[in-house]
């Protein structure tokens, strides 16, 4: 199952698969790769952009919040500024499609702001894994968080990310507190086909029979199809006269899937 959600992800970045919804994926990056008092910037655009902000804060960290009104979304050039004027940040906490509001962030472009600090961008792709091109080895994305509910069609229960091996240098000095959500003790587990705490048989051998369909059909082609169910669905609401709550940045809004790297 892991080696077949690296291919899912496009990444040949180590894998970390906890039982738990998105959440729980997003709370481990945060207390397994930061030390207390870090200042990190937040992307918030919706919803799930307040989660970041709230587990950011819970864990002790300095929060620079750059927002925009739901719908809409934050430019890469206005993180690329904040990060010069917050040369000490140790991470930017961004949703890849804000499932709260349908809109999707530039990715990539922050990615390239992102290279040139110190920080690591961590990315909540839990909706945009498996509907939107994200090259994370070739960005340079450094934590990408997926759950096992959307794309990947299983019921919620399950969530992974990927992890860098500049995330992972994160891991030797960070010092929050965790227990469960522990990414080392999980990732030596998964090295030998093991969990480290009980499993989630039953949604993991669901999954395993959606990651082998993924394979059957090409994640490329899973990603075209619901980027072709997205355009469809946008268009036909217009003709009904409906308005789009985020019509500038919708998720989804490609229409084109690039070619990752390849991924055996």
């Amino acid at each position: 199952v892991i080696a077949d959600l690296k291919y899912f992800m496009g990444t040949a970045n180590d894998v970390v698969l906890f039982t738990a919804s998105g959440t729980g994926a997003m709370e481990s990056a945060v207390s397994n790769l930061f030390r207390r008092g870090d200042p990190v910037v937040v992307i918030q655009a919706g919803k799930f952009g307040e989660r970041w902000t709230q587990l950011c804060r819970a864990f002790g960290l300095q929060v620079t919040v750059l927002d925009a009104p739901y719908g809409e979304t934050v430019p890469a050039s206005r993180l690329a500024q904040a990060l010069a004027e917050n040369p000490a940040a140790r991470g930017v906490f961004v949703q890849a499609t804000e499932s709260s509001t349908g809109a999707a962030h530039d990715i990539e472009g922050m990615a390239a702001a992102v290279r040139s600090s110190d920080a690591i961008l961590v990315v909540d792709a839990i909706t945009g894994l498996g509907t939107s091109v994200l090259d994370i080895d070739r960005w340079g994305l450094d934590v990408v968080i997926g759950g096992s509910q959307k794309a990947l069609m299983v019921p919620p229960g399950l969530a992974f990310l990927s992890i860098s091996p500049r995330a992972w240098a994160r891991a030797e000095t960070a010092d929050l507190p965790h227990y469960y959500f522990d990414l080392r003790k999980e990732k030596k587990s998964g090295d030998l086909g093991e969990s480290a705490y009980t499993p989630a048989t039953a949604l993991v051998l669901a999954l395993a029979e959606a990651l082998r369909y993924i394979r059957d059909i090409g994640r490329d082609n899973l990603i075209e199809n619901a980027q072709l169910l997205a355009r469809a669905t946008r268009e036909a609401v217009a003709r009904l006269g409906l308005e789009l709550f985020a019509p500038h940045a919708p998720a989804g809004a490609l229409t084109a899937v690039r070619a990752p790297s390849r991924i055996d």
